[in-house]
């Protein structure tokens, strides 16, 4: 069995706003924040994504947040931890984000909004700054 496992994801919150019938501009803005929570003594890690999106005329906006749930085995080295928290969770959790946006546009009536892929490596640097040692997301329950 491997020693970082891939949990459990949840969509904790979500919005859209339309301000116009016919949405115009193609040029989107993209702000992803990653934070993440680590729990030695659990054995999990907790990774959120908040992804606000908008147009350059602002005639739409969306907001998504997901927390995705990792376990991980009391024997992974700290090395390979660093890589999977860093590197391995947001590749598997990206996805889940880009099919919800896209759905959730979709359903609302507009051109579907499909996320471009990733430097996952701005997203390293980001979680470096963002990454709580034993702490847990208040109210975001998702076992």
């Amino acid at each position: 069995m491997a020693k970082f496992r891939f949990k459990n994801y949840k969509i904790v919150d979500a919005s859209i706003h339309i301000s116009t019938d016919s949405i115009t501009g193609k040029d989107m803005s993209v702000d992803i924040k990653p934070q993440s929570f680590v729990s030695d003594k659990e054995l999990n890690y907790k990774l959120q994504f908040d992804i606000n999106i908008s147009n350059s005329e602002n005639q739409f906006s969306v907001f998504a947040s997901i927390i995705g749930l990792f376990e991980f085995d009391s024997d992974l080295d700290s090395v390979a931890k660093d890589k999977f928290f860093k590197i391995n969770a947001p590749s598997i959790l990206f996805p889940y984000v880009r099919a919800y946006i896209s759905t959730l546009t979709s359903l609302s009536g507009i051109t579907p909004v499909i996320l471009p892929t990733i430097n996952m490596v701005e997203v390293m640097k980001e979680l470096e700054e963002n990454v709580d040692q034993e702490a847990s997301i208040p109210n975001r329950h998702i076992d």
